[in-house]
């Protein structure tokens, strides 16, 4: 199907923020405007900054933005990015220049930031159950008309709260919702497939509401040790086939040019693909829509083990580690134990520990570091266990890979971009 991609951001309040103390890691001295970033000659790794320091790598960022765009087009998917990730505009303008059709959220918070820089078509990836969002919604809704919002439901309490909620706001649009099926001892969703039918035909009968589509996220699923097995993530996603067709069949989509469908994190799009992607045969096109967000940076940890991008299906283009954490080694207290100046407070540990990659020293060009793991966290220190050949010293910078970007993106307000070199050609602001 074809896609109409987003309009370009309206950045100009980024490019004028000053950068200054309120920014960690960032050099001090006079404050700097961050349209004026890449003129200060500033480098990464040569003693400027402040450790610890997060960076973006600016070839891996373009390789993996044009990578996922082109996996999408060819399986004839439309891309809404979860903004979540990364909650930073000047990221996001790189997917909308690569064709994203729309940005997701996962909250009415986050959807405000993107409406602050002019997104026009959203998905709410969640549901929608407090006053103060339904308010927000419809005040959004009412007062543009070129704004396009879908939020899931997945009861017939939520369809009737939210449908409520909204003649309160005297709301003269009607909400998209997708019927969001769920697993069991999952997160949110419907359980059954009687209970999506149910809900579905609650949204016809609703006053407010208007069904676009069926949602579901897969990446919740368990799979196993590796190999991974995928065989609960294919049932859940022919689950949400099945669903589409026969609520299609009992046209309950009518009133809408397309219906769409909606998967996919950043673990299982080629399943998505396959399963969701073509040979639909309903009364109207069906757009199936993508929700990735990990992709744009990757991971040297769990999603590399999972997704066909990484270890799993190698054959498939790979993307690239485009987060780096480099913290400077501080203290050897024992032999092969070294502490790093980075923590808790600086970088993801969800879902693995940070993973050591290279070392800088003083201010040479990185190498390869073997033979080294990070095993512990405080909030503010990381216990490097160093390999036999290490042979650090105080001063050194250790750069390592990131498990779950997200949970690191969330921790820090500006990131400085940076070249093959370490050179900062750039800096990203983010709105957490």
């Amino acid at each position: 199907m074809a896609s109409s991609q987003l309009a370009d951001l309206v950045l100009d309040p980024i490019l004028v923020a000053e950068i200054d103390w309120r920014y960690k890691s960032f050099p001090p001295g006079p404050p700097v405007r961050l349209a004026d970033v890449a003129e200060q000659g500033w480098n990464a790794l040569d003693g400027s900054f402040p450790t610890p320091i997060v960076i973006l790598k600016d070839k891996a960022l373009q390789h993996n933005c044009a990578s996922f765009a082109e996996f999408c087009r060819s399986h004839d998917l439309s891309l809404a990015p979860h903004g979540k990730t990364t909650m930073a505009p000047q990221l996001l303008q790189r997917q909308i220049q690569a064709g994203a059709w729309a940005v997701t959220a996962a909250s009415v918070s986050q959807a405000r930031v993107w409406r602050g820089f002019g997104v026009d078509r959203i998905i709410l990836a969640n549901q929608i159950a407090d006053p103060a969002a339904a308010r927000w919604l419809a005040g959004e809704l009412d007062a543009d008309d070129d704004l396009d919002v879908y939020c899931l439901v997945d009861s017939l309490a939520g369809v009737r709260w939210l449908d409520r909620e909204l003649g309160r706001c005297a709301f003269r649009r009607r909400l998209k919702v997708m019927v969001e099926v769920g697993v069991r001892d999952g997160r949110t969703g419907c359980r059954s497939s009687n209970d999506a039918r149910e809900v579905a035909v609650a949204v016809a009968a609703s006053r407010h509401l208007c069904l676009a589509g069926v949602e579901g996220f897969e990446g919740i699923i368990d799979v196993g040790p590796q190999p991974v097995n995928l065989g609960a993530v294919d049932e859940f996603l022919g689950a949400i086939r099945a669903l589409t067709s026969e609520l299609d069949r009992a046209a309950l989509f009518d009133g809408l040019p397309e219906i769409l469908v909606s998967a996919g994190g950043s673990a299982f799009p080629d399943r998505v693909a396959a399963t969701l992607g073509s040979s639909w045969e309903l009364s109207r096109p069906v757009r199936v829509v993508l929700r990735s967000g990990c992709y744009l940076t990757r991971d040297a940890g769990h999603y590399d083990s999972v997704a066909p991008f990484g270890s799993r299906r190698p054959a498939i283009s790979s993307l690239r580690d485009a987060l780096e954490i480099w913290g400077v080694v501080q203290s050897i207290p024992e032999p092969k134990l070294a502490l790093l100046s980075f923590g808790k407070r600086d970088v993801s540990h969800d879902l693995g520990l940070p993973i050591p990659r290279s070392v800088s020293s003083a201010g040479q060009p990185p190498h390869d570091l073997r033979g080294a793991s990070i095993v512990r966290l405080d909030d503010q220190h990381a216990y490097l266990h160093c390999g036999p050949d290490s042979r650090l010293v105080i001063g050194d910078l250790v750069g390592c890979g990131i498990s779950h970007p997200c949970t690191t993106f969330d921790k820090w307000r500006l990131i400085p971009v940076v070249d093959d070199g370490y050179d900062v050609i750039d800096a990203v602001l983010t709105f957490f």
